[in-house]
């Protein structure tokens, strides 16, 4: 994966394993990256294939102005899991959240201010 992921690095994420967004590396910066450390620092890391959702025209507010712009949205899932590597004693679906961010953003931390938080509208 990692050989797969320098020859086409626009189609991967590699995030350091820390919350708080602003220190992912996208596209040309996943393959020098992943060039500099070493196969014990890379454990530090999760290197994710990219999902390229399609754009859909949102309503985005920043300090009481209205802007509509192409955006994305992501769905976040979180679970709870415990177990001792051989039993799993709770294993959970814990809830989730819905990103949305301009178009051309890669970050999607809401802290950080790269996203806004968004409700599903779900279409049948």
């Amino acid at each position: 994966i990692i050989l797969t992921a320098m020859a086409s690095p626009e189609h991967y994420v590699l995030k350091p394993q820390r919350e708080g967004g602003g220190h992912n590396f996208y596209g040309s910066d996943v393959a020098k990256k992943l060039k500099e450390l070493s196969r014990e620092d890379r454990g530090a890391y999760i290197l994710m294939q990219r999902i390229m959702p399609g754009l859909q025209p949102s309503v985005m507010t920043r300090q009481g102005q209205l802007k509509v712009m192409n955006c994305l949205s992501e769905f976040g899932f979180y679970s709870v899991y415990v177990g001792d590597g051989r039993r799993v004693y709770f294993s959970r679906h814990a809830g989730h959240l819905v990103r949305t961010k301009a178009q051309g953003v890669d970050e999607g931390g809401v802290a950080a201010g790269y996203a806004v938080i968004s409700s599903p509208y779900l279409t049948g």
